[in-house]
């Protein structure tokens, strides 16, 4: 049960990290400036931020991010 704990701690924490103004939501801006300081592909960071954003909405909430990574 501890490593399921860790696990949600490790993504919100990765969540936070991502939030950039911590409105809450992830949009593809933070995202991508997140993402591109490791010489991301700009292509590859829209794709991945279109694969989390489940709803479409353009922002990924941590219901979101969370279902993304659950696996």
């Amino acid at each position: 049960m501890s490593a399921t704990k860790n696990s949600s701690d490790d993504l919100r924490t990765e969540f936070d990290r991502l939030d950039g103004d911590k409105d809450g939501y992830i949009t593809l801006q933070e995202f991508r400036a997140y993402h591109s300081k490791a010489n991301k592909d700009d292509t590859a960071i829209s794709k991945a931020f279109a694969a989390i954003d489940s709803d479409k909405d353009g922002l990924v909430t941590f219901e979101e991010f969370q279902r993304a990574y659950k696996d």
